[in-house]
């Protein structure tokens, strides 16, 4: 701590105070004290600090700047009495300079500018010494001394010329604002002054000082100067420059683009002025009127661009201005996730992301239903309903999506399985929106069965039957398809009693053909056993191993009487075996039975190869073969081929008769039969010998078709698909190869139909035979009773469940189509067809028509009126039942099998039998019953157990069935009744 006692009696001691106390001593002493204290007491004051200030801080210079300095001593002046005198002094140093004249050593109180003009002279004044000390905080200096001398009595002083004693000083003003200059001088007066401003003279300004009117911006570095005039001269001062300083103003904003609805900070930065702050342009204050320098300013809330004005009046009246354009954000909300759903009744978090905004909130609505924040609880109700999210910020703002509540969707169907006693299995369903599942076993609920998936552990015969699968949400159930569980085998199809006849000669009679189909543990192998009449023990038929077994030729048979059953032996083992069927053989005359087909052949150019068909029938029989040349459908009646064999010329056999196709029509007085078209490829040309066959796989499973081709030449493929019920083919990108296999396969591809163009390059491309694709559980067909699609006149089912096709009306048409796609390898039909009300003689027929979807046959499709037994114009196979005869019909009635596309239509029958009974008669009601069976290719019909057909047929793949009647001019009521079918894959 400072030992404050001993610090001041050290300063008190030292020779500056000590010489400071002596000359207010000496001017007490002198009778000065008065007029001086207080200019001596200042003077004591300011050495005492100088001392405190040198003892603390270890000297002045170190601490406080420049010492004074003096640059212009004071002058020695002389005057008359009465005159005042004028001295003067310029001094340098560290500001602020303090000054003090003295006289003859005494202070002068008030003296304490860098000039002093003495009173009126005084005679005694005259030798008077003026020095004047400048003090700053550093030190001080004393003048040299100036002497006053004053004229006495008559003698004239001479006039002082002007000296410049204040020199003007620099002024900075703002524009707007005024600027004034001035000049102390000193000489015998009268003095005169006139300011200049950049060396012109300034009218008016006349005086020791100039103001000068209000700046503006090019006043900037003027410089202004004054001459000091007077009998003995002139002065004129240092220029003195004036800075004119432009009003400024800027406004800066916080943000130029603040979230929508919030608000942006303002800071204005300006100089001098009065400042006001608004939004509707210059001098608006509607933010604030006194704004202030680096002040922050808030605007209200924004939700549109807004210009902020900032207004700077100047003191002389300038107005400047700044401006910053404010820009909210535009609010936006991205899409919101999930988009588009479909979802069980229940709840759904939604998002979705606002920006742009203060909160970026957003409000979520539903057009039913309620939120919760941003989770929504559906209606229980099924429909498409509307979500929206609003901006918080911005309401106008909005995003929406949609949201469908749905029943359950069952996206995969459980399939049906063929197990073997004791195996296990396990059905399952997907479905999308489900909340519970309930498994049915024959139409009743299977108790604890509530899951997605049904296991049986250990199948017996109990557990046989149908299963399906309800699945529930709150919005409601669906229910699967009925699938079947079949544990071991069972013959679903037992071979059919037939009568047939035995002709009247030799090569005469008919064959007749039995058929087995089961249903369970696939792959099944067959054999054939025959009993004699009188006989109760089979004897297997060597080679009769597949589903159908056609026998000879009636004359050459077993007798009447005979019996035919069949062996079913499965993959597990077991072997089952059919119900016998009867063959009656009765004499007398039947139509042509086909029992060879010509052969497809490759023969070399020029050749004469020989196509040949083995035939029965009696009477004798005759023949017709006809040439289609390739690229055409119709075939041409060949002069001169009446035989059973037909040799080609070499005129047959060039290189443009590549693709013909060559067939026979056998014929009778009973009727018709026309063979299958045997293709003579010629030279390079292709043959396929071996025609893509339907497939039959498990879902999930690959679905696979091959095809074998001929030529001299290497072989290329393109396979094409047509969806289910389509006739839109579309090559399959890849698959061309020989074998086209899809590797995984769903229960929707079940239909699909597919062939393959085979070309070698050079030879015209051949394109094979169509094969469908079933997956799962074959559909099956429905009774009369329900599921049936009715068109034209046909009339819904009676409560025995029959249908009336057509009434005993003329010009009426109608059918019925069972509205699926059902596969046609392996199907066995009964019905019964009652006519009556005939008119005489009696109407137009009936049909049944197998239609090709991948030729245009829809569930939509009708035949014509009249002669085209509502059956002409729908693609595909029709068995055809007529009774009336138009012009170029076969004599009625009659059994025919065709093509059912207009241009086909009759042109020729493939087979026809017209030794059959009457279908239809005036007065009188006529039933038949019917049995259809189609075996791989094979169909077999009998009327009243009575074969009438039986033979090759190239059936669609796959194929909507229809049954169709038509009445032209005149009439009869046809009903169908007594509808049963059996649907099943080919084992072989």
């Amino acid at each position: 701590m400072v030992n404050v006692a001993a610090f001041l009696n050290s300063l008190v001691a030292s020779p500056l105070f000590q010489s400071r106390l002596t000359v207010l001593a000496d001017d007490r002493r002198s009778g000065s004290w008065i007029r001086r204290r207080s200019g001596g007491i200042r003077l004591l004051t300011a050495t005492l600090a100088l001392l405190v200030m040198t003892a603390c801080g270890g000297g002045w210079n170190g601490y406080y700047g420049q010492a004074p300095t003096i640059t212009k001593q004071p002058v020695s002046v002389t005057v008359n009495v009465g005159q005042t005198a004028t001295f003067s002094v310029t001094a340098t140093g560290t500001g602020p300079l303090t000054y003090q004249w003295f006289d003859n050593g005494t202070a002068i109180p008030g003296a304490t500018s860098s000039t002093y003009t003495t009173p009126a002279a005084a005679s005694t004044d005259s030798g008077s010494v003026f020095t004047v000390t400048v003090t700053n905080a550093a030190g001080s200096v004393t003048s040299t001394p100036a002497t006053l001398t004053v004229a006495v009595g008559s003698t004239t002083v001479p006039p002082n010329a002007p000296l410049v004693i204040s020199q003007p000083a620099n002024q900075t003003v703002q524009v707007g604002q005024t600027a004034t200059f001035s000049v102390t001088a000193s000489g015998t007066a009268p003095l005169t002054y006139q300011w200049s401003k950049n060396g012109t003279l300034i009218p008016g300004a006349t005086s020791s000082s100039y103001t000068t009117p209000a700046t503006v911006i090019g006043d900037n570095n003027s410089l202004f100067t004054v001459t000091v005039t007077n009998a003995a001269g002139a002065a004129t001062s240092n220029p003195a420059t004036l800075t004119v300083i432009p009003l400024a103003a800027s406004l800066a904003c916080g943000s130029s683009t603040p979230p929508y609805n919030s608000s942006a900070t303002l800071t204005p930065t300006f100089s001098g002025g009065a400042a006001v702050l608004g939004s509707t342009g210059v001098g608006s204050s509607d933010i604030t009127s006194s704004a202030v320098s680096g002040s922050s300013y808030s605007t209200p809330l924004l939700t549109s661009a807004k210009t902020y004005t900032l207004s700077v009046t100047g003191t002389g009246g300038a107005v400047v201005s700044a401006t910053c354009t404010v820009t909210p954000t535009s609010v936006t909300i991205s899409p919101i996730s999930p988009a588009n759903a479909t979802i069980a009744p229940g709840t759904q978090t939604f998002t979705a992301t606002a920006s742009g905004g203060a909160t970026n909130g957003l409000i979520w609505t539903a057009s039913a239903g309620s939120f919760a924040g941003n989770v929504w609880t559906s209606p229980n109700t099924v429909g498409t309903y509307t979500i929206t999210a609003t901006s918080v910020d911005e309401p106008s703002v909005s995003t929406t999506t949609s949201v469908t509540v749905s029943v359950p969707v069952i996206t995969t169907q459980p399939s049906g399985v063929n197990l073997c006693n004791n195996a296990s299995t396990t059905l399952s369903v997907v479905a999308m929106y489900a909340t519970t599942y309930q498994w049915f076993f024959n139409g009743s609920p299977i108790a604890g069965a509530t899951s997605s998936s049904y296991f049986i552990p250990s199948a017996v015969a109990m557990d046989v039957g149908s299963y399906s699968v309800t699945v529930t949400n709150a919005a409601g159930s669906v229910t699967s398809n009925v699938i079947k569980v079949v544990v071991g085998t069972t013959i679903t199809s037992n071979p059919v009693s037939l009568t047939i006849v035995a002709g009247q000669t030799a090569s005469g009679g008919q064959t007749a053909t039995f058929s087995v189909a089961a249903e369970g543990d696939a792959p099944f192998s067959y054999q054939w056993y025959v009993i004699a009449p009188g006989s109760s023990t089979g004897v297997a038929i060597a080679g009769a191993t597949s589903s159908t077994y056609t026998t000879p030729v009636a004359a050459n048979t077993n007798p009447s009487g005979t019996k035919y059953y069949a062996t079913v032996t499965d993959s597990c083992g077991s072997v089952l075996t059919s119900a016998s069927a009867t063959l009656t053989i009765v004499s007398g005359n039947d139509p042509p039975t086909i029992i060879t087909q010509p052969v497809s052949q490759t023969v070399a150019i020029g050749s004469t190869p020989t196509f040949t068909v083995v035939a029965a029938g009696s009477p004798t029989l005759t023949y017709q073969w006809y040439q289609i040349p390739a690229g055409s459908v119709n075939g041409i009646a060949v002069s001169g081929a009446t035989s059973a064999s037909y040799t080609l010329p070499t005129t047959a056999t060039n290189i443009s008769n590549d693709q013909d196709g060559y067939y026979v029509i056998v014929s009778n007085a009973y009727g018709t039969a026309l063979s299958q078209t045997a293709t003579l490829s010629v030279g390079t040309g292709i043959q396929i010998t071996k025609q893509p066959v339907n497939d039959y796989v498990n879902v999930g499973d690959p679905g696979t078709f091959s095809v074998t081709a001929t030529s001299t030449l290497p072989l290329t493929y393109q396979w094409f698909e047509a969806a289910p019920g389509s006739a839109t083919f579309s090559a399959i990108p890849g698959a061309t190869s020989a074998t086209y296999t899809q590797p995984s396969t769903v229960a929707s591809d079940s239909g699909s139909v597919f062939y393959v163009v085979v070309s070698n390059g050079s030879s015209p491309a051949v394109t094979s035979n169509s094969a469908s694709l079933f997956v799962g559980t074959l559909t099956g067909i429905g009774n009369l009773c329900s599921g049936w699609k009715l068109i034209g006149n046909a009339l819904p089912p009676t409560p025995d469940c029959s249908i009336q096709l057509v009434a005993a009306t003329t010009g009426q048409r109608g059918e019925i189509v069972w509205p699926n796609l059902i596969s046609t390898g392996n199907i066995q039909l009964s019905f019964t067809i009652t006519t009556s009300d005939s008119s005489s003689p009696p109407a137009d027929g009936f049909a049944m028509v197998l239609g090709d979807p991948s030729l245009g046959a829809t569930t939509n499709s009708i035949g014509t009126t009249g002669g085209g037994l509502g059956a002409e114009g729908i693609p595909g196979i029709v068995l055809a039942f007529d009774d009336y005869h138009d012009p170029g019909d076969p004599p009625v009635p009659y059994i025919g099998i065709g093509r059912g596309e207009t241009a086909l239509w009759e042109n020729p029958y493939f087979n026809l039998n017209r030794n059959i009974a009457p279908l239809a008669a005036a007065g009188v009601t006529v039933s038949h019953s019917y049995v259809v069976s189609l075996v791989q290719g094979m169909m077999t019909v009998t009327m009243d157990g009575v074969q009438v057909f039986s033979g090759s047929v190239t059936a669609p793949p796959v194929a909507y069935l229809y049954f169709t009647a038509s009445t032209g001019a005149l009439d009869e009521q046809t009903v169908i009744s007594n509808l049963s079918a059996t649907i099943t894959a080919p084992s072989n």
